[in-house]
């Protein structure tokens, strides 16, 4: 399997998806050599890092908050380069899938803790424990819209889960046509250009990083776990009506692959 091969498309990533996962796709060959590593091992390494990160957040000694930018970035990179590596070793399983996900969802849990606890200890306000809460609760919320309108179009199409894995295979072809249609326009070029940015308007596991580093540095962790609350309160509620009208209308995008 070529390496390069590895990334997974943009329409499928997020904006913070750009850097980490080429870099992690650039490890794989050299973490490849050694059997001892495996993608499990890659997926429990990297929540390890990711927790003793995120709890650097709030610990105050000297230079705690570089610690914990060295340990959230390297814990993104090892998230990024487990799939990548089972890929390459030909070696996905079920349970692998089940670590990368359930894993991922509960670094939700301990970051935004952290950063509630983080901001709460700098101003002894309990705003930070609400906003601290909201972020945790939409952020699953969207699982659990995702995972509801998946289950529910299985109760009312048997072959909804075929269709939609038939679906996936066959939409970059029609993507790749259509575009090189529009490119050649240039209000094609713009219109190509929001398709394939338009995951700039989500934050997911990967913003809550890359957001939580870059406030570190800026040492304004109170406006980075502001802007994360409030962006799952709004993607949530969007993804609520959302799907309330695809699931009334029974629409072909339903059978799209369906991000949280």
């Amino acid at each position: 399997m070529k390496v390069q091969s590895l990334v997974e498309p943009p329409y499928f990533s997020n904006w913070v998806d750009i850097i980490m996962p080429r870099l992690a796709n650039r490890m794989v060959p050299f973490a490849s050599r050694f059997s001892f590593v495996t993608p499990n091992l890659v997926s429990v390494l990297s929540f390890i890092f990711y927790f003793t990160g995120s709890v650097f957040l709030f610990l105050e000694f000297p230079y705690h908050l570089v610690l914990s930018i060295v340990f959230l970035s390297t814990s993104y990179l090892l998230d990024c380069l487990d799939g990548q590596l089972a890929r390459f070793k030909n070696a996905t399983t079920f349970l692998g899938d089940y670590l990368d996900k359930v894993l991922d969802v509960l670094k939700i849990f301990v970051i935004t803790l952290s950063l509630a606890l983080t901001n709460y200890f700098n101003s002894n306000s309990t705003l930070y424990i609400f906003l601290g809460f909201l972020a945790c609760f939409f952020f699953n919320f969207r699982y659990y819209i995702k995972l509801e309108t998946m289950l529910g179009q299985v109760n009312r199409d048997a072959k909804y889960l075929e269709k939609s894995r038939s679906v996936r295979r066959k939409l970059y072809i029609d993507l790749k046509k259509k575009h090189d249609i529009l490119k050649k326009t240039l209000l094609g070029k713009i219109k190509v250009f929001i398709f394939w940015n338009r995951s700039l308007f989500f934050v997911d596991e990967g913003e809550f990083i890359f957001i939580t580093v870059l406030f570190s540095i800026l040492n304004r962790l109170d406006l980075a776990l502001i802007i994360i609350a409030v962006s799952q309160v709004i993607i949530a509620s969007f993804r609520f009506f959302e799907r309330a009208i695809q699931i009334n209308k029974n629409s072909y995008n339903l059978y799209l692959p369906m991000r949280k």
